[in-house]
């Protein structure tokens, strides 16, 4: 996004003490009555450092010399979702108002916080300071002082509503890709179309903003759903060979003659495909063509950097 665009969403929304003491007043009240700690984050812990009491994670804490540490307070002061969309019901209330993040660090940490995270299986509490840095920290992850175009955010609130709409802005304010008029226009579109209450529609939703966050700028956005459903076709038939060459033979020959192995999974394709078809049907009212010539075309694997580009298309 260039700077002159930039100055322009930014017009009259100049950072603002008042939103900023209002939030922050909001986060510390969520904050003291202590935050849950989701699953994934208990899983991780418990891969790390083999099923921790509270007690144990609190003398890693401690210990300023631990090389764990700064990656375990990383983890625990990454907002979840449930934190981001309590906070967002105070960030929709102040249109047109750009909280400073900075104030609302120096808020939070006027006066000591400490943050209790809870285990959801009765190993305890722990007990964290909010330290200036982990406030920082927690603030740039909200992304509160990311503004969503007047336009994406009037076509969220009008189309999905309460808990559900601020999910959604959610979503959007942890987009990785800049509010060009292009995705404005394209959200804009798409929101009305889908219902978002609905998981799969959301899950839908979710692939869209994973692609825009994937393309350049000045992408066109249907070439670009048209190519990556041309490339799932192709991923499919790799897989839909690969299980046939396998049945065959045993793996070791497999192995044995050089052939490379990459695991697909199938009914992943075909629900990003029926993501790509509903997505152009909502927003550009036709199907693209899975290949144009028809044909289906193999997907070729010639080393690691492939199978972990396929692998990352297929997360």
């Amino acid at each position: 996004m260039t700077a002159k665009r930039r100055a322009a969403q930014s017009r009259g929304r100049m950072p603002s003490a008042s939103a900023a003491a209002d939030i922050a007043a909001d986060l510390r009240e969520i904050l003291t009555r202590g935050l849950d700690l989701p699953e994934a984050t208990v899983r991780f812990i418990d891969s790390t450092f083999s099923h921790p009491s509270a007690t144990e994670l609190a003398q890693i804490i401690d210990d300023d010399a631990d090389p764990e540490r700064d990656g375990l307070l990383a983890l625990l002061f990454s907002p979840d979702e449930p934190l981001q969309i309590e906070l967002e019901s105070r960030l929709s209330r102040v249109p047109g108002e750009t909280p400073s993040a900075g104030e609302v660090v120096a808020r939070l940490t006027a006066a000591p916080l400490p943050v209790h995270f809870r285990f959801p299986d009765g190993r305890g509490v722990l007990e964290v300071p909010l330290a200036a840095p982990l406030a920082h920290l927690l603030i740039h992850g909200l992304g509160i002082d990311r503004v969503l175009p007047a336009g994406v955010d009037e076509a969220v609130g009008v189309t999905v509503p309460g808990r559900c709409g601020r999910r959604v802005r959610v979503m959007l304010r942890n987009a990785r890709f800049d509010f060009t008029p292009a995705r404005c226009e394209f959200l804009c579109t798409l929101i009305p179309k889908l219902d978002i209450q609905d998981e799969d529609d959301r899950a839908c939703f979710a692939f869209a903003l994973e692609l825009l966050a994937e393309l350049e700028a000045s992408a066109v956005v249907y070439t670009a759903l048209a190519a990556r459903k041309k490339w799932l076709v192709r991923a499919l038939h790799h897989g839909q060979r690969l299980r046939e060459q396998l049945a065959q033979s045993n793996f070791e020959t497999f192995l044995s003659q050089g052939r490379r192995l990459a695991w697909v999974d199938e009914s992943l394709i075909r629900r990003q495909m029926g993501f790509i078809d509903r997505i152009c049907i909502a927003v550009f009212g036709r199907l693209t063509p899975a290949d144009p010539s028809g044909q289906p075309q193999a997907v070729d694997i010639e080393g690691l950097p492939d199978v972990a580009d396929l692998m990352q298309r297929l997360t």
